[in-house]
């Protein structure tokens, strides 16, 4: 009798036979397959020593199952799902079974969910909270050790968070502010030895800014790296590719006509490159799984490489939106700028342009995939691989977007862009040569409503700033009382517009009900119908839309009413016989 070799490795005969003892007489326990496929839909599995075994939490078989012994134990199983139930009360059961399936789901519910539903031990739900399935493989197997690993990523995150909140410094801001408006007063004043003195001190507080958010950059970097190593893998092997340059303008025009083509040639792409970036932006975005992203560009996913949620909670780009990356494109480059990159040699591949904000490295990394596989991509330089960040990294590079014509795509994490923006302004002043170069205003009023907005992203953005989840759930509070109030103030105003629709209907039909026309004939009325059409109607039932005329009698004839009501004429000249039929 031939042991499948997955049993094998986990006990051989022995384990075999208890299997096989399951298996009725008509299937062949020989045949290693069918035994296997009809073990998969019993749930007698469960009641194997083995089984049992990680169901108590016994750990020297557990131990003797770890690895390719553990998985074969559980290929056996049919519904995988099973040992969840039976196992969340013991962190190292669940520390094995995360590592054997990290991707397995409970009832629909990550193993997370599941954990905090039933009540499980906090260090089972902090372990599935703050470790990834490889963090889990090297954290030791005694409670202790898991323990020691828990608050060793509790205190990354911490961190990063910390980094989060110190990016934009409002103190820093109002002292950069304070010496610069020394520093112009001086210029002003043409006192220009002064100003030098404040632009040498500004310029080494800028310096020493620019330093510390430089520093940020190594901390947020190591959040991405490390939250969930298995997401940032992909990434990492997004290698560098060699530039090419950008087709060349016609070598007999003078250099600023050269550059005017150049300009010129970038409008023409322009339309065409700003909806093929955002047709990828919406698909990223609309989808439900990275599996639909890849089956709409026909990307590779062999071996399930990209088979990982798409909107993972830790790497949530804004906390308001389900959005998973934003475009934003490059206002077209200005006349004087161009001209100075050419004169240096420089072709300007940069001309049409756009940034793609991440906050998930996965999804940089297929977003990659995607440009790559429609497009010829010519030169790239994944700058977040470097050891050292002398500026804030992103995934550069020039793609083909028609006839050869080269565009630039920069993708930034959603972190590092904010760091960008803050770094920028004391970046410029510390590489000033001068105060005059810096004697414009650096920032902006606090209350400038694009300053406004630009914090309250960022709160929003980082998701924990220094007041932790309190502060932004009072953030998301106030703008929840925000949108209540504007939707009370509608529906008040819906209300009075109603009210006045009564109003003037009511008026309508009193007017249609009391409207006489002195002009009609006797025993003629008008009237309005429902749609505001005037008509005419009298005692004996008839209507129109013509209007009665009143028909005069001929000289010396009168009316006049019988006894009874009815009318009947006489002429008042001839006293002849009355009658009842109008003269003409």
């Amino acid at each position: 009798m031939k042991v499948p070799d997955s049993l094998e490795k986990f006990g051989g005969d022995m384990v075999f036979y208890n299997c096989s003892k399951l298996v009725p007489s008509d299937i062949d326990v020989s045949d290693a397959n069918a035994v296997v496929t009809y073990l998969r839909a019993q749930t007698e599995w469960m009641k194997l020593p083995y089984t049992q075994a990680c169901v108590k939490g016994d750990i020297p078989a557990l131990k003797a199952a770890h690895s390719e012994d553990f998985a074969a134990l559980f290929e056996l199983q049919a519904y995988r799902e099973t040992p969840f139930l039976l196992t969340f009360d013991k962190p190292l059961c669940v520390k094995f079974i995360i590592q054997a399936f990290p991707t397995a789901a409970i009832d629909s519910k990550s193993p997370l969910e599941y954990a905090k539903e039933k009540k499980a031990p906090q260090l089972t739900i902090d372990m599935l909270e703050f470790l990834t399935a490889d963090e889990m493989k090297v954290c030791g197997d005694t409670e202790a050790e898991i323990q020691a690993a828990v608050e060793e990523k509790k205190a990354t995150l911490s961190n990063n968070k910390s980094a989060m909140a110190n990016i934009i410094d409002l103190t820093a801001r109002e002292k950069a502010t304070e010496l610069q408006t020394k520093m112009f007063g001086e210029l002003k004043a043409a006192a220009v030895d002064d100003a030098q003195v404040s632009f040498d001190e500004l310029k080494a507080f800028c310096g020493d800014q620019a330093k510390r958010l430089g520093d940020l950059i190594v901390v947020v970097m190591n959040k991405y790296k490390t939250t969930d190593p298995r997401r940032y893998e992909p990434f990492e092997q997004v290698k560098d590719i060699v530039v090419k340059e950008q087709v060349p303008p016609p070598a007999a025009l003078p250099l600023p006509e050269q550059v005017e083509f150049q300009l010129a040639n970038a409008s023409w792409y322009e339309e065409e490159f700003q909806a093929a970036m955002k047709e990828i932006t919406a698909v990223f975005n609309a989808a439900k799984t990275c599996e639909e992203i890849c089956e709409h560009y026909d990307i590779d996913n062999s071996g399930g490489k990209w088979s990982k949620e798409l909107r993972a909670e830790v790497f949530s780009l804004d906390l308001r939106t389900n959005q998973v990356v934003r475009a934003k494109f490059g206002p077209p480059k200005g006349f004087p700028r161009a001209l100075e990159k050419m004169s240096q040699g420089k072709t300007l591949r940069d001309l049409n342009r756009v940034t793609f904000e991440f906050e998930d490295p996965l999804l940089m990394a297929l977003c990659f995939e995607v440009l790559n596989k429609k497009y010829n991509i010519h030169g790239l330089k994944n700058k977040y691989l470097q050891e050292t960040f002398k500026e804030p990294p992103n995934l550069h590079m020039n793609l083909d977007i028609k006839d050869g014509w080269l565009c630039e795509v920069q993708m930034l994490f959603r972190d590092i862009l904010l760091i960008k923006k803050e770094l920028h302004k004391f970046y410029d002043v510390n590489r000033a040569d001068g105060p005059f170069v810096v004697a414009g205003k650096l920032f902006k009023s606090l209350d400038d409503p694009g300053e406004k907005q630009r914090d309250e992203d960022s709160m929003y953005r980082s998701g924990l700033q220094s007041g932790g989840e309190q502060s932004l759930l009072t953030v998301i509070k106030a703008k929840d009382e925000e949108l209540k109030a504007k939707d009370t103030d509608l529906k008040t105003k819906d209300l009075e517009i109603s009210t006045l629709r009564d109003e003037v209907a009511a008026l309508i039909k009193q007017l249609a009900e009391t409207t006489v026309s002195s002009s009609l004939p006797s025993e003629w009325f008008e009237a309005i119908d429902e749609a505001g059409h005037t008509y005419y109607y009298n005692t004996e039932g008839e209507s129109t839309y013509d209007k009665p005329v009143e028909e005069t009698l001929p000289e010396g004839w009168a009316e006049a009413l019988d006894d009874e009501g009815h009318t009947y004429y006489y002429n008042s000249r001839t006293r002849g016989d009355p009658t009842y039929e109008r003269p003409s």
